[in-house]
């Protein structure tokens, strides 16, 4: 009784060290991207410019994540948390000391290797501590913390302003911060054991839901991030009007996250991606014939963000059920190299259409890419069956 209490108190210290740990980063991220991109716009560089600038750090996750495992297993989980924020704390500080476009884009590279090893890491280690009764709604707080935290980060902007040092330090000092749970509090790290059974491109072909899922994840963020408000404004709003779009779907994410994580811990976690991949189809369908309405809109928007963003929740959650120990690092590294694909995608596709079909263009690429993924989760589960 002694030995199932001490476990289970490791397991709370555990997963609350790395929660806070990946939060705290965050916040630093989260003041470092619209830091970055204000005074790139401020220095007259295009938005394709910006753009490119920006591009470097999915760009980067796509093409390292797939190391991450390697780096695991010969320095541990705890060294490469460790490693990835002291990084990340270097190069935001260089990022000032060498402000220039053309050395920010290996910088900024090399950034996105750290916060693809830094995330990995993290939720590999909180998925590996998690018992699966609960998995659903640890994975839930996960979400909901690290959501918070990255939309706290550009309000530091109003403090801390956009010129000078003084922006950088703070999201130095921030990040470094982030090391002080991993490195003070005593805390069993997990043990990722054995060698991982399959690569990180195998894993398309052992888990294509959870891979579609993670994709559509990262393409439906952000595309919604770059185009949301831009789609307000070419519908006829406000730009105040239109941000608030986004803003919908934030809170939408972070309402339902933890009420969905319940009901991932009480149904077939398969049928209830489903249902989210559904309901986000549907929902954005209505959106065009909502617009003239503000509380309408909104509230769309609101429920919209609640499914989409929990389709993350759903799939870490069956991440960890299915998988354990070198496995899961490998398959975490793969949801890294997918999100790095969808988040350089997203935009582009749903700018594309924009540009074919301006504004409705922005809805039917999003009806596309999640009405896609729900036939074929259905499909496939069908399939199965039979």
């Amino acid at each position: 009784m002694i030995q199932a209490a001490l476990a289970r108190r490791e397991r709370v210290v555990g997963v609350t060290v790395a929660i806070s740990s990946i939060a705290v980063a965050a916040m630093a991220l989260g003041l470092t991207f619209p830091l970055i991109g204000l005074i790139l716009e401020g220095e007259g560089w295009s938005r394709t410019a910006i753009g490119v600038n920006s591009a470097m750090a999915p760009l980067a996750i796509l093409i390292t994540a797939q190391f991450i495992p390697l780096w695991v297993n010969r320095l541990g989980a705890k060294k490469v948390i460790l490693a990835a924020v002291l990084t990340d704390v270097v190069l935001l500080v260089a990022l000032k000391a060498f402000q220039n476009y053309y050395i920010w884009l290996p910088i900024r590279f090399v950034m996105g290797v750290a916060v693809a090893a830094l995330f990995v890491t993290s939720e590999s280690w909180i998925n590996q501590v998690t018992e699966n009764h609960n998995r659903g709604r640890v994975m839930a707080l996960y979400n909901t913390v690290l959501s918070a935290a990255f939309a706290s980060g550009p309000l530091l902007i109003w403090v801390v302003g956009v010129d000078g040092w003084t922006p950088f330090v703070a999201g130095a000092a921030i990040m470094a911060a982030a090391a002080l749970p991993m490195a003070f509090v005593p805390v069993v790290a997990p043990v990722f054991e054995g060698r991982p059974s399959f690569s990180v491109w195998r894993y398309l072909w052992i888990a294509p839901t959870l891979a579609g899922a993670m994709l559509l994840y990262a393409m439906i963020e952000n595309g919604s991030t770059a185009l949301m408000a831009v789609f307000g404004r070419r519908s006829g709003l406000p730009d105040a009007e239109a941000v608030t779009l986004i803003s919908a779907v934030v809170f939408g994410g972070m309402v339902f996250a933890f009420p969905v994580g319940w009901l991932a811990d009480r149904m077939d976690r398969i049928k209830l991606l489903v249902i989210l991949a559904a309901a986000a189809t549907f929902l954005i369908v209505l959106l065009p014939g909502l617009m003239d309405s503000r509380p309408a809109r909104l509230l769309d928007l609101f429920l919209w963000g609640g499914a989409a963003a929990s389709i993350y929740t759903v799939a870490m959650a069956i991440q960890g059920e299915r998988f354990s120990g070198a496995d899961l690092v490998t398959a975490n590294a793969a949801f890294g190299t997918l999100y790095g694909f969808g988040a350089l995608a997203g935009p582009m596709v749903l700018g594309a259409s924009m540009d074919y079909h301006d504004p409705e263009g922005f809805v039917w690429a999003m009806v596309a890419i999640c009405g896609t993924f729900t036939v074929f989760t259905i499909v496939r589960q069908r399939l199965k069956r039979g």
